[in-house]
């Protein structure tokens, strides 16, 4: 046979193309057909079909993945495109049978496991698998299957919960067929009152990994909860053993907990967060009833947009990003992800490099909810970092395939999902030419050049592939929390503490990131009086109705004037969030370091502990928890507390930049977000930062301008004064320091308490954007806050 085989126009023409000559009985002309076809186009399409030798680099590996039949209605918008499988709460449980488990060798022969159009006893009557995992050792595969009796009128639908997915394992050479969990959980043997008219009947479980230490992490509906969001079934993280023992969650999700997988470099689990909390905080006071006396507004929080504080949409949020966690369920932060944007922060499902990298899933309709696929693959990198585009529809283009209907969710371009990352770099991948998303397995390289394919059956979906070998065991973190949760969350009345409770321990509600790191500003010090503790678990609201279930509030503590928290009774295993309150009774916003407001001192999503821990973070803002901790308390208590300070200057030459000495971006950002001097003022010059509270100062940091081709401002000298009153009267320290570095030149204090800091320019040369002023990049005062 020929290794490849060209096409028109599409697969589907190929298709047509091909029966007709096969019904003829005339193979050869239908080779001849094709080469002439490939000769005389003007298409010049090179999409091939097979390519039976690949090289992988320096090795060669089987390649394992699933082959699934393609549905229609992609979207809840357009009937036209096809949908997805196995993608969010649209698609994530939808079958799509018959499915096949298959792995495809080095040399291009087909191999089924698990062939779900003849399903038997030996099979286990499996109609329908997903998301294979490969052992470390390289000898088994987990995956999620579905058996021929769990078939239902709705199992075929979108958005739905047939009740019949269950993990399995599999030896690579198609033996040793297991089934790990079941259907145990019977929701009638359990007293379900406490949800009212609500029926929890069905659940799903999917998604499986392989932990270093041989257990299996994987995803699943088993803890009765509706999403924040369209009616979908909340899914949280379980492990079990690979015999089907000790099955235990390790997270308490009011929302959803999808797609883990592991982190090389560190053992956590690492997985796609739905990061949503239908109330926002706002400062209006009043309680404004629903329906039935149910709340839309109460407590401080609001369902009513234009109520929340800073403006309406500013708390709002609907999308997944990229956590990690422990086996045992403790350890919950962030992994990833820059500033707040949804765009930028959404995450459904990836593979890391081998330097680390974590290449995802990106899919435009962030909520998962009401499209599957037509997304790309991006590049994250470990922390407050932005993402790096590399094949397929990577960003929120607005570029919509159909204008009527508005196709949300849906832009032009090839579609590219579901990447396993090679040792080269390499990525294998599923990707589909168009809407109708037929998927094939393809190859690229890091950058997403060099198109390859290798594998494709036109009229079915191939996907989430992974490679068949040995790979380095990642860190065994051993499990410090052996509790195992409950069946369901606590009644409506409480208590809420039956599983025990955790230590809630923020060191420094006003800890900032350093600067140039892709994280909003805490809020401003002094500006933290109270902070609240709310539970937000599932009782009987029957779905996504905002104004039922209505957030509990747990308790009430004073902050600390250093910033400092501990709530040593938080309900472990339960949904929880925190809002901050001012001394009259305000939300402290949280801002940009473009110089917007970004948020606010509320968690706009939902967090949790285990019974025994202690959770500690610095920070009270979005992305706190990327932020290392300290060496000790202590040393949390110090940190750059500049961004809240109202900021003043001599001149300027616009007023708009004049917190551009504040923002923490100092190499990042443009030239003209500095602030600089009115043009030809470059005597008496001079910047003045005014805090609400008294700060004891350290040490105060002073940053050149980068000096590039519209700047060569370098300030020679400075001198730094302290002022012990707001209006800047009372000298209580002064000291001065030569030529600035770009990288920041430290000026230390000896834990002067002050309310101004004050900046004068003593000498200054060079030209800004071609004309002589005085000009800084950026100041940092590592202080701390002080009574009142």
């Amino acid at each position: 046979m020929f290794k490849r085989i060209w096409l028109i126009q599409s697969k589907k023409a190929y298709l047509i193309i091909t029966t007709l000559f096969i019904l003829a009985g005339l193979c050869l002309p239908l080779l001849l057909f094709i080469e002439k076809i490939k000769a005389d186009s003007e298409l010049s399409l090179d999409l091939p079909i097979v390519d039976e030798e690949l090289n992988f680099g320096d090795t060669q590996y089987p390649i394992v993945f699933v082959s699934r039949q393609i549905p229609d209605r992609g979207s809840v918008y357009w009937d036209e495109p096809n949908g997805m499988v196995g993608v969010g709460t649209y698609s994530r449980f939808q079958v799509a049978s018959p499915g096949q488990l298959m792995i495809r060798e080095p040399n291009g022969q087909l191999r089924t496991l698990i062939d779900g159009s003849n399903p038997t006893a030996a099979s286990l009557y499996l109609i329908d698998v997903n998301a294979p995992d490969v052992s470390y050792d390289g000898s088994r595969i987990v995956f999620a299957g579905f058996p021929e009796q769990a078939q239902s009128v709705n199992a075929r639908l979108p958005a739905k919960n047939p009740g019949g997915w269950r993990i399995y394992a599999i030896n690579v050479d198609g033996t040793g067929l297991q089934q790990i969990t079941t259907s145990d959980l019977d929701y009638n043997d359990l007293d379900m009152s406490q949800f009212g008219t609500i029926q929890f009947r069905t659940y799903d479980d999917t998604d499986p990994v392989w932990l270093p230490d041989g257990r299996i992490v994987f995803s699943t509906t088993r803890w009765p909860s509706f999403a924040q969001y369209s009616g979908a079934r909340t899914s949280n993280l379980y492990v079990v053993n690979e015999n089907g023992s000790n099955l235990h969650r390790i997270t308490s999700e009011r929302n959803g907990a999808d797609r883990p997988i592991i982190d090389p470099q560190t053992g956590k689990i690492v997985f796609a967060r739905w990061w949503r909390n239908f109330r926002m905080a706002t400062n209006d006071p009043t309680t404004i009833l629903g329906s039935d006396d149910t709340y839309l507004q109460h407590d401080g929080l609001t369902a009513i947009g234009r109520n929340q504080v800073g403006f309406n949409g500013n708390l709002f949020a609907n999308f997944w990003q990229i956590a990690s966690i422990n086996p045992d369920g403790t350890d919950l932060d962030r992994w990833g992800g820059s500033f707040r944007n949804a765009n930028q922060l959404h995450y459904y499902g990836g593979s890391f490099a081998p330097n680390g990298d974590l290449i995802s899933n990106y899919f435009p309709m962030s909520n998962m909810t009401e499209a599957a696929g037509f997304g790309g693959l991006r590049r994250f990198y470990r922390g407050p970092n932005s993402y790096e585009p590399i094949i397929g529809v990577t960003d929120f283009t607005l570029d919509y395939v159909s204008q009527s209907p508005t196709s949300f969710g849906i832009f032009k371009g090839n579609y590219a999902a579901e990447p396993a990352v090679m040792d080269n770099g390499w990525i294998i991948f599923s990707w589909a030419e168009n809407i109708y998303q037929d998927y094939g397995l393809y190859m690229t390289k890091a950058d997403g050049s060099g198109l390859k394919l290798i594998y494709d059956n036109p009229g079915t979906a191939e996907l989430r592939a992974q490679l068949v070998c040995p790979r380095p065991l990642p860190p065994i973190i051993p499990d410090t929390v052996t509790q195992v949760p409950a069946l369901l969350p606590p009644s409506a009345a409480g208590p809420y503490d039956v599983e025990g409770t955790f230590v809630f321990d923020d060191l420094n509600v006003y800890f900032n990131a350093p600067v140039d790191t892709d994280i909003v500003n805490a809020p401003a010090v002094g500006s933290a009086d109270t902070i609240r503790f709310f539970i937000d678990h599932q009782r009987t609201n029957p779905g996504s109705f905002e104004y039922l279930d209505w957030p509990i509030l747990l308790n009430t503590l004073p902050v600390n004037p250093d910033g400092s928290l501990i709530e040593p009774h938080s309900p472990a295993n339960v949904p929880l969030f925190e809002q901050i309150r001012s001394s009259d009774n305000m939300i402290p916003v949280t801002t940009h370091p473009k110089g917007r407001i970004d948020g606010a001192a509320h968690v706009t999503g939902m967090n949790y502990g285990r019974p025994g821990t202690v959770a500690t973070c610095v920070g009270c803002h979005a992305g706190h928890t990327m932020i290392p901790l300290p060496d000790n308390r202590e040393d949390a208590l110090w940190t750059n507390l500049a961004p809240g300070a109202q900021v003043s200057v001599s001149s300027t030459r616009d007023e708009n930049r004049n917190r551009g000495v504040v923002d923490r971006w100092q190499m990042k950002g443009r030239l003209q977000n500095y602030w600089s001097s009115a043009y030809g003022q470059t005597q008496n010059q001079w910047v003045k930062l005014t805090f609400q509270v008294p700060v004891s100062v350290r040490t105060v940091r002073l940053y050149n301008p980068r000096q590039e081709d519209d700047s060569s401002i370098q300030v020679n000298r400075a001198t730094i004064t302290l002022f012990s009153d707001e209006n800047g009267t009372v000298e209580v320290g002064r000291q001065t320091v030569g030529a600035l570095s770009v990288y920041g030149t430290d000026v230390d204090f000896d834990d002067t308490v002050a309310r101004v800091v004050m900046v004068e320019i003593n000498d200054v040369t060079g030209l800004f954007f071609g004309k002589p002023a005085a000009s800084l990049g950026e100041i940092e005062v590592i202080a701390r806050g002080e009574a009142p």
